[in-house]
């Protein structure tokens, strides 16, 4: 009787050392982010899923699955708490938060983020996000991938440059193909001709002042971490029309205009 005992116990103990050695380490929580509403100005109004519309304001943490759009002459300023992303939604403009992944690693949070452009524009300032991590801005014809950068995205597809580089896949109208670039500061690319054109100080003017608050609020943005580090977003020298690229003007080198 002893020695069956004796037996069992070693199985047993021998069964137990098997199972932790082939036992996989669990993976960190995957988590949402959350975005929080710094400000708005005029109607702006957000839902979650199918739900109702109902007004936004400002203090408001919106989550996955939340679709914010803002009316005529209104803008909202946001903040992507985990990943130190800041947006601003220009008027008559529809974005989704498709996705807010973040998950901890040994070297800090890894994020993975997926912003839906349904209607209008986004201006955005990224800090530069290390790999795995990264940011995508979809529209209907194509996706915009943001690593580190000033940026503006419109749903019609054209993606303008402020400092930085965004990559863009974007499916050309009238069953042309497909079209893979990078636009470097300075450059727009144009969806109706697939091409990447530099920027006009035309252009810029309409847009100096949103990316100015843009830029004002990345500096000021702090995460809410722990530690409550402070998120180093190097800013640029407030724009002028004058800061475009003097590259001789040609046909085509403007920014993309705007489609009604």
């Amino acid at each position: 009787m002893n020695m069956l005992n004796l037996f069992l116990g070693r199985s047993v103990l021998s069964a137990a050392i098997l199972l932790t050695l082939t036992a996989t380490p669990a993976r960190a929580e995957l988590q949402s982010g959350q975005v929080l509403v710094k400000a708005i100005s005029g109607d702006v109004t957000g839902k979650i899923g199918d739900g109702n519309w109902k007004p936004i304001k400002a203090g408001d943490q919106l989550t996955r699955g939340t679709t914010i759009r803002t009316g005529p002459n209104a803008n909202a300023d946001l903040i992507l708490e985990y990943n130190g992303s800041v947006l601003r939604m220009l008027a008559d403009s529809t974005l989704e938060f498709s996705k807010l992944d973040k998950e901890q690693s040994p070297d800090g949070f890894i994020t993975e983020t997926s912003l839906n452009l349904v209607a209008g524009s986004v201006i955005g300032s990224q800090r530069k996000l290390a790999a795995p991590s990264r940011l995508n801005v979809k529209v209907p014809g194509g996706t915009a991938t943001i690593v580190g950068t000033e940026y503006l995205v419109r749903a019609d597809g054209a993606v303008t440059v402020l400092s930085g580089a965004v990559t863009l896949s974007y499916n050309l109208p009238g069953n042309k193909g497909s079209v893979k670039v990078t636009v470097q500061a300075g450059y727009s690319f144009d969806p109706s001709t697939g091409q990447v054109v530099p920027t006009s100080p035309d252009y810029l003017v309409n847009i100096i002042a949103d990316v100015d608050t843009v830029r004002l609020n990345a500096m000021s943005f702090k995460t809410t971490g722990p530690n409550r580090a402070t998120v180093v977003i190097k800013p640029e020298e407030p724009m002028s029309p004058s800061s475009a690229p003097r590259t001789p003007q040609t046909t085509g080198g403007r920014a993309p205009a705007a489609r009604k």
